[in-house]
């Protein structure tokens, strides 16, 4: 029987470059969400700091899936024996099957919107960096990270309101970056972005009743919520697009392993059915305000001898 009032709070992490005028990697960008209930997830959260100081761990900041599985190394470049990493993987991961938590992900590919920036540069003759420059400015750069976290928010909403609850947004910061996301906040709980009667107006009244904060947390907040979401991202996100780096036959193995593992962790926990990709058709509909001033940008900026912006938004 469900309880009123129970309080969740969405965790929200990232792989992969969200900013358009990053071209390293394959393009690819992956928003990963983790939903516990407040409670649950203190109780883990002190539970997992006692694991930690029994595999010799830091205990002073989260955990981040890269500097353990792929890195292998516990603390300030400290390696830890492969049965010590072995070990400590395996209780996390049956922890985190046997906790109840509802996991999103969301994945977009950004290289379309590269090639309209490219094709644009081409045509006024400047580097594609001086169009990039601009798009900064304008804080269109970050707008993919801010669309999906407003996704990501407004599913949360949702979930909340079937379940009568309440509940609160925690991110890692991005430091400089963290408007984004706070810019999705504003939009997922404010209900002028959407038409009356749709889908996403519904669920943006929803958010707006049900989540109450928004909170920033930097790499020292010990947050085993935000150590899933980091380990759900980075596992997902290199299982489907492949690892970044190449190692040596038996730690790729080991690394593959792992991912493998992670993957029915986030299998188990999906909120929906599967990962969903955000295509453009759905991102219209999702951010139509943030698409249409991307275009309208593309449309508008020129740039004189001088190489300053003569035309902007």
């Amino acid at each position: 029987m469900k309880r009123r009032n129970q309080n969740y709070i969405l965790f929200v992490d990232e792989s992969g470059k969200s900013k358009l005028p990053d071209t390293t990697g394959n393009g690819k960008f992956l928003l990963s969400g983790v939903i516990m209930d407040k409670s649950l997830h203190l109780a883990l959260s002190d539970y997992m700091i006692s694991m930690k100081e029994k595999h010799s761990i830091s205990t002073y900041e989260n955990l981040h899936a890269f500097d353990l599985f792929e890195n292998e190394k516990a603390k300030r470049g400290e390696k830890l024996k492969i049965k010590e990493i072995e070990d400590f993987f395996a209780r996390f991961y049956n922890l985190i099957q046997g906790a109840e938590m509802y996991s999103i992900l969301l994945r977009i590919d950004k290289q379309n919107f590269q090639k309209q920036i490219s094709k644009k540069a081409k045509k006024l003759k400047v580097k594609n960096e001086r169009v990039a420059k601009e798009l900064k400015k304008q804080d269109l750069h970050d707008f993919l990270y801010e669309s999906l976290a407003r996704k990501m928010i407004l599913e949360f909403g949702h979930f909340l309101s079937g379940r009568d609850a309440y509940g609160e947004v925690v991110a890692e910061s991005r430091r400089q970056d963290d408007d984004a996301i706070l810019r999705a906040f504003i939009g997922a709980t404010g209900t002028s972005k959407y038409q009356e009667g749709t889908l996403y107006n519904v669920w943006s009244r929803q958010s707006f009743e049900h989540i109450h904060s928004l909170t920033f947390q930097n790499k020292k907040g010990l947050s085993f919520g935000l150590e899933v979401a980091d380990l759900f991202a980075w596992g997902h996100f290199n299982l489907e697009y492949g690892l970044s780096r190449h190692y040596k036959k038996a730690k790729e193995g080991r690394i593959n392993s792992r991912l493998k593992r992670v993957e029915t962790n986030i299998k188990n926990s999906l909120l929906k059915s599967k990962c969903e990709d955000i295509t453009i058709t759905k991102l219209k509909t999702l951010a139509d305000d943030r698409v249409s001033r991307f275009t309208k940008f593309l449309t508008n900026v020129s740039f004189s001898d001088s190489g300053d912006p003569a035309t902007s938004l």
